[in-house]
């Protein structure tokens, strides 16, 4: 079930919103909340709700067992270890099997390779990176261990993050279980944001994203110049209005039912370079692998060379955390070099930089070619692309093809609203995402976003997820 469906805005939320509101006291409030969060899970692939369920017994038993090795370090240890072992192996399998095996394959000089049925159950990384944030901080003592399977079995499979993020940490979410309170005015304020999540998923990102696959059906070689920067502009524009569209939904859905979750974004096109983008663009993903990967080993703490080498580390796990294939990779690596090139020697270019404005264009170069690496299929198409927008080239296709005075409109409005307007209004944006007062305009804004939403639901079939696949 999608968020922008039918049955999900008109039938499934109207729904569980009555129950859970007329449902006396914590205890089943949660429990409806739990019961919703496994059936939205199961309605599209009822069978991976066993993995989900897998997933929560498992990582209960291992945290009993780390609180009962109590002052044993290494007990404790060994029972983290297995523990993340066993949940990453989990992910590897149905992730990254068939992909580390053909690579063993062409390593070893071998034919033949024939790669298993094995379905990529949606959500995976996401309830997966939020079990070992619990695995984790229960070892730290950051939190104590849950004794009550139901609460961690919340945190695991809540519906607003389950399948699309944003990753919530367990000592974020864990006091908000038991220890929430609902208002109108939250309620309200998630309704408000649930909408313009939606509005930026069905208006900009489907209607990109159209345009975009429609391009890259065709014959990649024959494309000129032009049209494969409009194209990976566009693209550029779909996947920031499709997966901070979900946020928002997200982040909307939880404060409907009293729960706070972190921004994911914060305007990542505004961004002077590329540092500066990786605080902006999908936050929490930052903020997990900075907590549980970078601290870990070491951050800063062991000399630039060290700082280097974890900064590289941290965006090679990006890159394979985001998907099975060498372009995938090569885009963490390729982030990586940026990264390390900008704390090295280019961080002090950029700000000493008197034209600022010459590092906004530097950083959506960057990004631009980097989102070329990300939506293509595999290293070839990406070449042959960049090729296309390094070397000038006539293609068979005019531009004038694909930019309709609906795309050319949509486009503008796009442009404007990931970021410049927020920027020259600021109040807007406290509005949006502070303010929990919702006036009669809003409600008159959010009832025709909705109108239009629902209009565009019925009238098109086209319901494409970027981070699905993740």
């Amino acid at each position: 079930m999608l968020f922008s469906s039918l049955t999900f805005v008109w039938f499934f939320l109207p729904a569980l919103a009555l129950i859970y509101y007329l449902a006396p006291g914590r205890k089943i409030k949660n429990a409806v909340l739990l019961i919703a969060s496994l059936l939205f899970y199961s309605w599209g692939e009822p069978r991976y709700v066993a993995l989900v369920l897998l997933s929560i017994l498992f990582n209960y038993l291992f945290g009993l067992a780390i609180g009962k090795a109590g002052g044993r370090k290494g007990l404790r240890r060994a029972a983290l270890a297995v523990c993340v072992g066993a949940n990453l192996c989990l992910l590897g399998y149905f992730k990254y099997f068939n992909f580390f095996l053909e690579l063993a394959y062409t390593v070893l000089g071998k034919e033949g390779f024939t790669p298993r049925n094995i379905a990529l159950p949606i959500g995976i990384s996401f309830y997966t990176f939020q079990a070992v944030s619990y695995i984790a901080d229960i070892y730290r003592g950051v939190k104590p261990v849950q004794k009550h399977i139901y609460r961690l079995a919340m945190y695991i499979s809540l519906f607003p993050q389950i399948l699309s993020g944003p990753i919530v940490k367990y000592n974020e979410l864990e006091p908000q279980i038991e220890g929430r309170r609902e208002s109108i005015s939250m309620h309200a304020y998630g309704i408000r944001r649930f909408v313009y999540g939606l509005a930026k998923k069905m208006v900009f990102a489907n209607m990109f994203g159209q345009v975009v696959d429609r391009i890259w059906g065709l014959p990649l070689e024959q494309l000129g110049t032009a049209v494969v920067w409009f194209t990976i502009l566009l693209y550029s524009l779909q996947i920031y209005y499709d997966f901070s569209g979900y946020s928002d939904m997200a982040i909307g859905l939880g404060r409907m039912f009293g729960f706070t979750y972190q921004e994911n974004f914060n305007y990542p096109y505004l961004s002077a370079s590329i540092s500066e983008f990786w605080r902006r663009w999908h936050i929490s993903l930052s903020t997990w692998f900075k907590q549980y990967l970078y601290i870990p080993l070491g951050g800063n703490r062991k000399g630039l060379t060290r700082t280097c080498i974890n900064l590289f580390v941290v965006f090679m796990a990006t890159g394979l955390w985001h998907g099975a294939s060498m372009n995938f990779i090569c885009w963490g690596i390729y982030y990586g070099i940026f990264i390390v090139a900008e704390r090295l020697w280019i961080g002090r270019i950029l700000e000493k930089n008197p034209c600022k404005a010459l590092n906004h264009v530097y950083t959506l170069l960057v990004v631009m070619f980097g989102w070329l690496l990300f939506r293509a299929g595999s290293l070839h198409q990406a070449k042959v692309l960049a090729t296309a927008m390094l070397v000038p080239r006539a293609g068979l296709w005019n531009l004038r093809i694909f930019m309709d005075n609906r795309i050319i409109f949509l486009l503008i409005l796009a442009v404007c609203f990931c970021g410049p307007v927020q920027k020259r209004f600021p109040g807007l944006t406290k509005h949006l995402y502070d303010g929990e007062q919702t006036g009669a305009v809003d409600v008159a804004v959010m009832a025709g976003l909705l109108l239009l939403c629902t209009v565009l639901m019925v009238s098109s079939t086209y319901q494409a997820f970027i981070y699905f696949r993740f």
